[in-house]
């Protein structure tokens, strides 16, 4: 998988995508090959993908900020290169190719790591797609029109434990937070004790978003009925996926938490 060739720069104009509100899990354009050498300015080897923030000299010798995304943690460990992406830290000059997002400016998902002392690493081809769960979701967030009417907009008037057992009880992780997003009020749900909250489901690297109150609701496991207790044990896969999904796709179309 790793080579040391003489490194041949392919001459690709830099792409620069108009910029758009929202971008899709098919971002990337695959068709198009973009080559850029630069300095590492932030590195994060985490979850949903690897990030890289990177100052790149244009022509004219202004400095432009750009960003590469890469494989997570499990991904790069499964292919072959973890210490690769690992060890990529700050002050490192890279060259990457990589596909040019078509709606986000001077942002590629990389497909091709050259280093300095002439490392290439090679990821997967091809379009980058998420896992079925998240692009499914995803599709009914967009278009809300397919949310199934079984699905109606959360009473607010019912307390945090009823919202969530609810929930639990449609058995349907991934159109309750589609309709919670088109309803603009998309949650992650944290079982609160005291002045704590755990968020089941979150990756220790997404825990920023669990800080933002607007973007929470907590079920405070003191104060629960019976009935109410015994719907949120059930529901302890039901949450966990249900956060998993929410805060990895928020991640990635939405707010980074770096």
């Amino acid at each position: 998988m790793f080579r040391k060739p003489t490194l041949t720069l392919i001459c690709a104009a830099l792409f620069v995508p108009a910029a758009h509100a929202h971008h899709s899990v098919l971002n990337y354009d695959g068709k198009v090959n973009v080559t850029i050498t630069g300095v590492v300015t932030s590195a994060r080897f985490g979850y949903p993908h690897s990030i890289y923030r990177m100052d790149v000299t244009g022509d004219d010798g202004a400095i432009e900020k750009w960003t590469l995304s890469t494989e997570d943690p499990r991904d790069a460990e499964r292919l072959g290169f973890a210490d690769e992406l690992r060890n990529l830290k700050k002050g490192d000059t890279i060259t990457v190719v990589g596909w040019p997002d078509k709606f986000k400016a001077r942002t590629l998902r990389g497909h091709q790591l050259h280093y300095a002392d002439g490392t290439v690493v090679m990821m997967r081809r091809g379009n980058y797609i998420w896992p079925k769960d998240i692009l499914a979701m995803d599709r009914m967030a967009l278009n809300p029109e397919t949310i199934p009417a079984g699905f109606p907009s959360t009473d607010q008037s019912l307390t945090a434990a009823d919202q969530v057992a609810g929930w639990i009880r449609e058995d349907d992780h991934l159109t309750r937070i589609a309709r919670e997003y088109a309803d603009g009020r998309p949650r992650l749900i944290g079982l609160a004790s005291g002045n704590s909250a755990k968020f089941p489901g979150v990756d220790d690297l997404l825990q920023c978003h669990t800080l933002r109150d607007e973007f929470t609701i907590k079920v405070p496991l003191g104060g629960l009925s019976a009935s109410q207790r015994l719907a949120i044990e059930d529901g302890e896969d039901y949450i966990e996926n249900y956060n998993r999904v929410l805060s990895r796709w928020w991640e990635q179309e939405k707010e980074s938490c770096e």
